[in-house]
């Protein structure tokens, strides 16, 4: 399946490369699903949501006002995300900072300072003190070829570090989902939506956290990343 997919983002980058038009558009249709996915962890309708509809100014009566202002704040998110892509940055504890700060619309916003119990997940994240390093290490184990040569078992990993780790007052879940996307973009793959309800997830995430069903996440995460990639590629073609 790798090899499938490494073959699949060598011909994805060869056209894309060849037109800047498509690239562009395929840009829209990635952060549609940037923010869909990002928000499994806030609205249990996610799926359901018309993004596109919603960033036109539509506004359905049955969405919380915070997830227009936290869609609003994603779009910024999405930009910036671009911006450090194209600067060859990668994901790191600075940028996942910076990306808080975007959402929680506060510039000198950091780390939690306190040692919650994360209930929701069942989980007892790491002292606030060990944040940094506890991030720092994990994105240079990643970067420095420590963790399997496979995509799925990477983005994986990026999103269940910040799990684990917990760095923030909130938007936890929502960047851990923006991490493991930023990756799979940095690495020439699409970002990926997330195609279950927000009880499916919590209840998968806790289960890894624990170390069990940690099969299961790879599996859907993988599938989740064959698709949309498969889908990028039957549309840039019939596209050219």
């Amino acid at each position: 399946m790798q090899e499938q997919l490494v073959e699949m983002r060598k011909e994805l980058a060869e056209i894309l490369a060849a037109n800047q038009t498509l690239k562009q558009a395929l840009r829209q249709v990635n952060k549609l699903d940037m923010i869909k996915a990002s928000l499994i962890v806030r609205n249990p309708k996610h799926q359901t949501l018309k993004i596109d509809e919603i960033l036109d100014g539509n506004l359905p009566t049955d969405v919380a006002v915070g997830d227009f202002v936290f869609i609003e704040n994603y779009c910024e998110l999405v930009k910036t995300a671009y911006n450090n892509l194209n600067m060859g940055n990668s994901m790191s504890a600075g940028l996942l900072k910076a990306a808080y700060r975007i959402l929680k619309e506060d510039p000198d916003a950091g780390f939690r300072k306190d040692s919650p119990v994360v209930f929701a997940f069942s989980h007892v994240p790491p002292d606030w003190q060990d944040i940094d390093e506890r991030l720092t290490n994990s994105f240079r184990r990643l970067y420095a070829g420590r963790i399997e040569n496979d995509i799925a078992a990477r983005a994986m990993y990026v999103h269940n570090c910040v799990m684990d780790v917990w760095p923030f007052d909130e938007y936890n879940g929502e960047l851990a989902i923006f991490a493991m996307n930023y990756y799979l973009m940095e690495q020439g793959f699409m970002p990926i939506d997330l195609p279950m309800d927000k009880k499916e997830y919590i209840e998968l995430v806790t289960a890894c956290l624990k170390g069990t069903r940690v099969n299961e996440e790879y599996n859907y995460i993988r599938d989740a990343i064959v698709e949309k990639m498969k889908g990028t590629l039957h549309a840039c073609r019939g596209y050219v």
